[in-house]
Order: structure tokens, then C-alpha cells, then sequence
């Protein structure tokens, strides 16, 4: 699969999964990042609790980090971001607008399934600061 393809297919996921398995509209919308980060503290206490879902999760974590992280990001280029683009770097697939601003919403997911937010990782508080930082007023 190319990149692009990767894109697509984990937008489609993350609606799919969002809709079928946690009765939850995920629309672009920025109130959607709240599902998101909700799906993402179930999979995290499935994570600490491995005999839940007899270890799902932990070997499907970067799956997940990249269907949710994905959609996230689309929800900031559709409606923040948009001279941000999707591409592959060293880091992997990451929100670019040019060589110092970059943004990786997969990583941010990957960090809340295995830390929880318990750990200082939370989704929906990235991505309130990336809209500050596609905008341009981050505080300094």
C-alpha cells in the first residue's frame, strides 16, 4: 500500500470502528476527537488488561495508533490545517507544512493506548495544541 492508500484506508477504519463498534458518528468534526480519545482509553485499559481480549490490543497497538491517529490529523487538515499534508518521513507518516512544522498525531495515539493519560498522553489535549500551533499562536 502506498501512502495515500494508508490514509484512506485508515479514515474509512476509524469511521467504520467508530460507528459499528462504539456506536459513536465520527464526522471530521473537532467534537469528534472526544470519540476518539475515548476508543483510545478503552483500548489503553485493554492494553494494561491484556487478559481482557486475550492480548489483542498489545500486538495490534501500531494498527490502532495509525487508524486513530490518521483520522485525527484529517480532522486538523480539513479544518485548520490545510497547507498541512500527509508524508512519509523517518518517523513515518506525519502532518508536514514544511521542514520545521510537522505534526504526528500517530505517534500521539500509539503514546495513549500504552501509557493512558495517566502517563501525560492525551489526544484530544494534542490536539487542541496543534490547532494552536496550524494556526500560528501558540503561545511563546
Amino acid at each position: 500500500m502506498d501512502t495515500r492508500e494508508t490514509i484512506d484506508y485508515c479514515i474509512d477504519s476509524a469511521v467504520k470502528i467508530g460507528e459499528e463498534t462504539y456506536d459513536m458518528i465520527l464526522d471530521f468534526s473537532d467534537e469528534s476527537v472526544e470519540h476518539v480519545d475515548k476508543i483510545l482509553d478503552g483500548y489503553h485499559e485493554r492494553y494494561l488488561h491484556p487478559e481482557k481480549d486475550e492480548g489483542f490490543i498489545k500486538g495490534h497497538v501500531n494498527t490502532y495508533a495509525h487508524i486513530f491517529g490518521i483520522y485525527v490529523g484529517e480532522v486538523l487538515i480539513r479544518s485548520h490545517a490545510k497547507d498541512y499534508v500527509w508524508q512519509e518521513t523517518e518517523a513515518g507518516i506525519t502532518l508536514i507544512k514544511n521542514e520545521s512544522n510537522h505534526i504526528n498525531p500517530i505517534t500521539k495515539a500509539y503514546k495513549q493506548i500504552i501509557n493512558g493519560k495517566e502517563g501525560g498522553d492525551d489526544i484530544k489535549s494534542f490536539f487542541e495544541v496543534a490547532i494552536f500551533i496550524v494556526k500560528g499562536s501558540f503561545p511563546k
